[in-house]
């Protein structure tokens, strides 16, 4: 794929006014009539050298403080607001062991997928679809994780995902 300088300079005039990368990829629909998914949009970036200078600067921030909660999806509020009704054991004394992993092959419709094991020894599949909304399929039907476990899924999953390079 190629842009013209002109493009490049209209892309990165995007960047510099804060745009986020979905919004980017919608303009360039617009203007410059390239139908691209939100993983090409990336790549294009990536290949043009240029980045978010807002995400670099959020990322230093949340590894230098980890205890800042990530932003709840309605799913993961909706689990968190169940099991405030029903506290478990887990939540009130012990330790949260989560680990998240990534699908070699990602699920259809999905930038990347894969699957999560609670403190509870419950599994569930995550995805991020192609608007970048994360989903979460318990594989019991009806089971919520522990308000500590989504905390700490968030946590495993940005490391996974910084690893993976998104």
């Amino acid at each position: 794929m190629k842009l013209t300088e002109d493009q490049i300079a209209t892309v990165k005039s995007w960047i510099e006014s804060g745009e986020d990368l979905g919004t980017i990829q919608k303009k360039i629909h617009e203007n410059f009539d390239l139908n691209l998914t939100f993983l090409e949009t990336r790549f294009l970036l990536s290949d043009l050298k240029l980045e978010f200078a807002e995400e670099e600067e959020e990322e230093e921030e949340e590894e230098e403080n980890n205890e800042e909660p990530a932003p709840v999806t309605d799913q993961e509020q909706d689990a968190v607001n169940d099991n405030s009704e029903n506290p478990s054991e887990e939540q009130e004394g012990g330790s949260s062991s989560v680990s998240v992993s990534v699908d070699s092959i990602a699920q259809p419709q999905c930038i990347i997928s894969g699957k999560v094991t609670f403190s509870d020894g419950k599994a569930a599949s995550w995805h991020f679809d192609q608007m970048s909304q994360l989903g979460l399929k318990p594989d019991e039907e009806g089971y919520t994780p522990s308000q500590e476990d989504v905390a700490v899924f968030q946590v495993e999953l940005r490391k996974v995902l910084a690893t993976q390079g998104f």
